[in-house]
């Protein structure tokens, strides 16, 4: 007879070639039989015991209670009915499969007042706030008895931990076994999307149909085959291309699959999503919302398939685009569900180590948002590229930036998120309810700018849940700006951004002019500074082949009162260069400055991607008239490019020597006559040492590995 409340010592047979378990879930299923076969297959002995029936929901699916158990199986409503039919059962291990139902508490007693071993083996639960001080008894007894608790999936282990309780070293990471993947050709032309499950407000059927209603009409060869039934069939009524297959039994899911090529899974919540495990069986591209539990073991994002944000139907709609170009993969499958190593995994029982996920938070990521919106998807879309588990968070409500979609591609979580009035603070109600989750999964937390809600309600929440957290000001302290709504700032800087500032991990300052104004603000409660530049996008640069360099000098950046139009203005007027020939083109987005105008000058709207970096390789000298700039990308752009820059003091870039002038009509207009007495040949040469450091420096892969890093 064991001490009550003493935790029972790791049984010795856990660590030899056979163990004997009693495996107790509520019905027979196919999410566990074949991991049960796993097991007897290692050599295991296994009893199980099932103490429900089917309820209305999986009986709507084609579930069909069996006429009869295999050996060892059998239906005990109680412990006592168990412990009558095993003879040894006390000395076994008890595999407790939930916390809710009166027979696993039952046995929780049981196992404490005798000694029993016992674990828990829990899917990522639904959170319900009626539910967690339930789930919070329920850990107690975990911590003080059981010998393990399994999370199936990396979202079911951080839910176990943050949500539920449970001590991290007492956490081993589990999935549910799935045979072999079988990755054959179509035999079929077009296109076709498969999606299995009941069609309810879960399984976000709803976000299915306005993806499927916007993608639809431009791919007539593409299709969609739903299985399944339910409350929300009549969201699919009227469009285009979708075959209602119904309800199917379990056995004749993998035949429907055969001739499809991509199995979507957007559901608001799964705890597993045995669905997903049969599409990769069936050697499906996988699309599946990020609150899947099967989604991270095994989606490898952008090779096999990509991990959305629930309830987004533009990002769906974008996936589903995209799910051609991958290629169904069997790795994945094989890896993390394959039936040996899920019971080896058992076994071991091996401390579960949180992947390396970031985070990164910023108001937004917008077309015209300016540099901050390209450098925010930028260092997310390279981290990806690298390897590590990354997700963005921003609010919606514009176009969004075309690297965002280069982020989604590469696998890059994308959560966008509505606002909510005040819109002056950028305040989201979508985003209040979403980012605790958010925050509490990530392993680090990068946040961005400063002033709005989104970076206030991340560093409070980083801080609550004890992940680390860097923040970039982007500028955001600068004196000059701080000028800009001087009231509304000193009211948000003492009541949140100070705070969130001084309880950062560290700070990234992007020069070192930057970092004097954090040592300024925050004085002894300053945390360390990393002063990293920020890159330029080589591929698309690269990617425009040298254009001929014409008499033109190129503004590129927001038509912002900061970004001194008024004085370029002046100062091309002063300089008298449009009578010989020479042309100044401005290229941005407007955003409350009105653009140069007069001889010479020319309005050409806001420029991306191959278009900026055509008119960079174009124009003959970049002019930054600024009066305000933490770097300024855009002169480290030009650089790369091989094109010279005339530059403000407003700016830190030093290395220009006297083509970085100070802040005034007079000293450009004086810069922009020099530059043009210059023969071609003078101009290379003169600049040719800081086309060199460019191309050191602002390389993206370096920089996102260094702030990985730090």
């Amino acid at each position: 007879m064991g001490r009550e409340g003493a935790r029972p010592r790791a049984p010795d047979l856990l660590y030899s070639k056979r163990m004997r378990l009693v495996y107790w879930t509520i019905f027979p299923n196919g999410h566990q039989r074949a991991w049960i076969d796993a097991l007897r297959a290692a050599g295991h002995d296994v009893e199980v015991c099932y103490f429900g029936h089917y309820d209305a929901y999986r009986t709507a699916l084609g579930w069909v209670e069996p006429e009869a158990l295999p050996p060892q199986e059998r239906r005990a409503r109680s412990l006592a009915e168990a412990r009558a039919a095993i003879p040894d059962y006390d000395a076994r291990l008890i595999v407790l499969t939930g916390y809710a139902e009166r027979v696993y508490w039952e046995h929780v007693r049981h196992c404490e007042r005798n000694g029993v071993r016992w674990c828990l083996v829990a899917e990522k639960s639904q959170g319900r706030a009626r539910s967690w001080p339930l789930r919070r008894a329920f850990a107690r007894h975990v911590n003080r008895s059981a010998w393990r608790a399994f999370g199936l999936g990396p979202e079911a282990v951080d839910d176990l931990v943050r949500g539920w309780g449970v001590r991290r070293e007492l956490v081993s990471e589990l999935a549910y076994a799935t045979p072999g993947a079988c990755v054959t050709p179509r035999p079929h032309a077009g296109f076709r999307f498969v999606f299995a499950g009941a069609l309810t407000w879960r399984k976000a059927v709803d976000v299915l149909a306005r993806a499927w209603a916007a993608y639809a009409p431009r791919h007539p060869e593409a299709t969609l085959r739903v299985i399944g039934e339910g409350p929300l069939g009549h969201v699919l009524d009227g469009l285009p291309r979708v075959e209602r297959v119904g309800v199917l039994p379990p056995e004749r899911i993998a035949g429907a699959l055969a001739d499809c090529d991509c199995g979507i899974l957007p559901s608001r919540f799964d705890g597993w999503g045995m669905a997903l495990a049969e599409y990769a069986r069936a050697g499906l591209t996988l699309l599946a919302t990020q609150t899947c539990g099967a989604a991270e073991p095994l989606i490898r994002p952008g090779r096999n398939g990509l991990i959305l944000a629930p309830g987004d139907a533009a990002a769906l709609e974008q996936a589903m685009e995209d799910a051609p170009a991958l290629r169904p993969d069997a790795a994945p499958l094989l890896e993390a569900t394959a039936p040996a190593a899920c019971a080896a995994r058992f076994a071991e029982a091996r401390p579960a180590t949180p992947p390396r996920h970031h985070l990164h938070v910023v108001a937004g990521c917008w077309a015209n948002g300016g540099g901050l919106s390209e450098l925010v998807a930028a260092i997310a879309l390279e981290q990806a590229r690298q390897g590590l588990r990354v997700s963005l968070a921003f609010l919606g409500g514009q176009a969004e930036h075309p690297l965002v979609r280069e982020c989604r591609r590469a696998g890059v979580t994308v959560w966008v998120f509505p606002r909510s009035r005040p819109h002056a603070l950028y305040f989201s109600r979508a985003m209040a309810r979403a980012l605790p989750r958010l925050v509490r999964r990530a392993t680090f937390v990068h946040i961005h700018c400063c002033w709005t809600f989104p970076v206030w309600a991340a560093a409070a929440l980083a801080r609550h849940f004890r992940v680390p957290y860097a923040l970039s000001p982007h500028g955001s302290l600068d004196p000059v700006r701080r000028a800009y709504g001087r009231l509304r700032k000193a009211l948000a800087w003492r009541c949140f951004d100070r705070r969130a500032l001084a309880g950062a991990a560290w700070l990234h300052a992007t020069a070192e002019t930057e970092a004097g104004w954090l040592r300024d603000a925050l004085g002894a409660r300053c945390p360390p500074i990393r002063v990293i530049p920020n890159g330029v996008d080589a591929a698309t640069l690269d990617a425009v082949p040298p254009q001929p360099r014409g008499k033109a000098f190129l503004f590129l950046g927001r038509l912002h009162p900061l970004k001194g139009l008024d004085l370029l203005d002046e100062a091309w007027a002063r300089s008298g260069l449009a009578a010989e020939g020479w042309r100044l083109v401005v290229a941005g987005p407007p955003d409350g400055a009105a653009a140069p105008a007069g001889p010479g000058v020319e309005v050409v709207g806001p420029l991306h991607g191959a278009a900026k970096a055509r008119a960079l390789k174009a124009a003959a000298c970049l002019v930054l008239p600024t009066r305000s700039e933490n770097f300024a990308i855009v002169v480290a752009e030009a650089l790369w490019c091989r094109t010279p820059v005339i530059c403000t003091r407003g700016a830190p870039w030093p290395e220009l020597g006297d083509f970085w002038v100070g802040v005034s009509a007079e000293a450009l207009a004086d810069a922009l006559r020099r530059f043009a007495a210059m023969p071609p040949a003078a101009r290379e040469a003169r600049f040719a040492p800081l086309f060199a450091m460019a191309r050191e420096r602002f390389a993206w892969p370096g920089i996102a590995a260094r702030l990985a890093e730090a």
